[in-house]
């Protein structure tokens, strides 16, 4: 595992990455981790790319991790800063996947990267657009897609003083207490996949890198979800095999969100697993969403 490597863009910010799987293969994936999370979300990856011989690359979004916060973003900045990595690496053609609130970005890339570069996208139990309904999702993410677009930094205030205070505690088990306890709200199906040790550990990990060095990064992202996004999803590339993997108890992001999505995108997969919620579906399938977006 690579997990402190560092480009420097053209207006001076840091893009932080870690590389995972094997990384002197030809095959590239780059993830994009949840939110609020980090480079470190790679690791729950590690033992699947790697055995798939896939070098699986992992960017920290800006204020998240060691990447710079870049004021006044938009979720189609994203997609520049990808191709700089991508060239910066040497890689010509890859493939995009984002978990959760990292599916916006692979969508993104869907609308932002040439399709001759993509070879192909998967999201996992990814945000869409509020737009098509936000019926079934869990009131704590309701109220912070409404209020993050309005309220920013009152919004990072608030969760700097909850969750980043707690990371940046030199007890670790602070943050693991305050991350388990959001976990109770959840499905019994992501609370008990998340009783794995190994798991548990990863997780909670790349979650407090994420908000470590501050959440003024998280908060924007927080307002980019609650707010258009600067494209519609009948405009992506439909030559890029794309595939969305579900779980129909999905509180975080409901299933109702996906299909309406699917209905935008004809040429898309839609997965939807039954009996699976938000964090089991990446926990349980990692090699099969992997197997599938290579096409193997």
């Amino acid at each position: 595992m690579q997990e402190s490597e560092s480009l420097t863009l053209g207006d001076g910010r840091t893009l932080s990455f870690a590389v995972y799987g094997a990384p002197a293969s030809d095959t590239t994936v780059l993830y994009f981790h949840a939110f609020p999370s980090s480079r470190l979300e790679g690791r729950l990856w590690h033992a699947a790319a790697k055995s798939l011989n896939v070098r699986f690359v992992v960017p920290d979004r800006p204020g998240m991790g060691n990447s710079t916060f870049q004021p006044s973003r938009t979720i189609l900045d994203w997609p520049k800063d990808t191709i700089t990595l991508v060239d910066h690496l040497g890689i010509e053609r890859f493939y995009v996947m984002g978990l959760s609130g990292g599916g916006p970005y692979t969508l993104a890339c869907l609308y932002g990267i040439p399709k001759e570069r993509l070879a192909g996208a998967s999201v996992i139990g990814g945000l869409y657009p509020i737009t098509l309904g936000t019926a079934g999702m869990m009131m704590a993410s309701r109220i912070m897609l409404w209020v993050a677009p309005w309220m920013t930094g009152l919004f990072g205030t608030l969760m700097d003083y909850t969750m980043g205070k707690a990371a940046r505690n030199k007890d670790p088990k602070v943050f693991e207490d305050l991350v388990m306890k959001e976990m109770r709200s959840r499905p019994e199906v992501d609370q008990q996949s998340i009783k794995d040790e190994n798991i548990k550990h990863d997780f909670i990990e790349s979650t407090r890198e994420g908000v470590r060095q501050g959440s003024q990064g998280a908060a924007w992202e927080a307002r980019l979800f609650g707010s258009p996004w600067g494209f519609e999803l009948t405009q992506l590339h439909s030559e890029v095999p794309l595939t969305l993997w579900h779980g129909n108890l999905d509180i975080n992001s409901p299933s109702a969100m996906v299909t309406k999505a699917k209905e935008m995108l004809p040429g898309a997969t839609l997965r939807l697993e039954e009996g699976e919620g938000h964090v089991s579906l990446a926990f349980k399938f990692r090699e099969d969403i992997l197997r599938e977006l290579l096409g193997r």
